[in-house]
């Protein structure tokens, strides 16, 4: 553009992009930061890292560590439980009807 001073209408066009604004904000992020700002950013949630599959030995974790985890392993039970009888009063139900 300003090496061959030519217009952001035109520098748009000649570029095959959908505005001139684009170039202006990309122009001033420029001005700004220089080019690490021109970078792309990662769009969207970032990815959930997974826990190692190896917990961590019992001896080498916390009080509180400890009872976070029996307070997950006991909610974990809980749920599977539930599981569990709404699988079965299904069955039972299904049985009946017939």
């Amino acid at each position: 553009m300003s090496v061959n001073n030519w217009s952001l209408s035109y520098t748009s066009a000649y570029f095959d992009l959908s505005s001139p604004g684009i170039l202006f904000r990309w122009q001033k992020l420029y001005a700004c930061d220089g080019t690490p700002r021109l970078k792309p950013k990662n769009k969207g949630r970032p990815r959930v890292t997974s826990h190692s599959s190896t917990p961590k030995p019992s001896s080498e974790m916390t009080e509180k560590e400890l009872r976070e985890e029996l307070d997950y392993l006991r909610a974990e039970n809980a749920v599977l439980k539930k599981l569990e009888a709404l699988t079965q009063a299904r069955k039972k139900k299904a049985k009946t009807k017939r």
